[in-house]
């Protein structure tokens, strides 16, 4: 019974591969037709000035490799433009699928995990987000873009920072501070290394635990297998200090389809914080089914 409802999830997953996105990428104006006279193009367009704008800020570009500010629910190093905005919707259902199937919708009937995240582009490479859960866990965080792949660098590097704290930030602050590396490899992957540090990781009372903080080294992966599909990757082993619990990993197959992403995922973990992921998953080999959907406002 239980490999019949495998069996399903995995029909599903294919199922959403073969659905067509419903947008599609700006046209490339280098690939425009070099016939086509330059007149033609700027008579079309009724405010030139604000696409003269756009064309300076790489930023504003599609980027293949990433193209998501998360992989599941680790950081990646997408630039936000300047004074833009995204939003983001993350869903992990309750049940685990071990335990689940059609009577309950694969553990869509017992309730779920919701967190929503806003983030905003404070000036280029710097952008700052807020995100809370529906177990009332508000998390702010800021990320800036130290350096980007290219110009004799082959990977780029970000400085991550977050602070969460429960009961609506009023109890149980747990700060944390990282670095993201990222290697992209053209535009079909993207490599990603996560050093982070988060304290208050243990609900005890300090006064009875051995330690109190845990540091997790992540990895991920994003492959884009079809024009804008693809299957993403990731973990987020301790390296020392707290850490009962399973390993937080996770992996899912998602759709881009202009300025929206659909991300299905199974993690073993179904909390999303930075907090949460270094605490881990709860013990034994139970998986949790989700979603996330991104939409960039620009």
């Amino acid at each position: 019974m239980r490999h019949l409802r495998l069996l399903t999830t995995i029909a599903l997953i294919l199922l959403l591969c073969v659905v067509p996105a419903r947008a599609s990428d700006p046209p490339d104006a280098r690939k425009a037709d070099p016939k086509k006279p330059a007149e033609s193009a700027a008579a079309k367009d009724p405010v030139p000035d604000a696409k003269a704008d756009q064309a300076d800020d790489p930023d504003l570009d599609v980027n293949k490799a990433q193209p998501d500010f998360a992989l599941s629910a680790l950081p990646t190093t997408l630039r936000l433009p300047k004074h833009k905005m995204a939003f983001r919707l993350t869903h992990r259902f309750n049940a685990p699928l071990n335990d689940s199937g059609f009577g309950n919708m694969f553990g869509m009937d017992d309730g779920a995990l919701i967190g929503l995240e806003f983030r905003y582009g404070l000036f280029s490479g710097e952008q700052v987000g807020f995100y809370r859960t529906s177990d009332r866990t508000i998390e702010f965080f800021t990320q800036y873009d130290v350096r980007q792949q290219g110009k004799g660098l082959p990977f780029g590097l970000a400085a991550y920072a977050s602070i969460e704290g429960t009961n609506n930030f009023q109890d149980s602050y747990s700060p944390a501070i990282g670095a993201i590396i990222s290697r992209e490899i053209g535009t079909r992957a993207a490599l990603y290394a996560q050093p982070i540090w988060v304290n208050n990781t243990n609900p005890e009372p300090s006064d009875i635990v051995d330690a109190n903080s845990t540091a997790i080294f992540g990895f991920g992966a994003r492959i884009r297998v079809l024009q804008a599909t693809y299957v993403t990757f990731e973990v987020a082993p301790r390296m020392s200090g707290y850490g009962p619990n399973t390993t937080h990993a996770a992996f899912g197959i998602e759709k881009r389809a202009g300025g929206h992403l659909f991300q299905l995922t199974f993690a073993n973990n179904p909390g999303t914080t930075i907090a949460n992921i270094a605490r881990g998953g709860p013990s034994g080999n139970n998986w949790y089914l989700g979603f996330n959907l991104v939409r960039k406002f620009y």
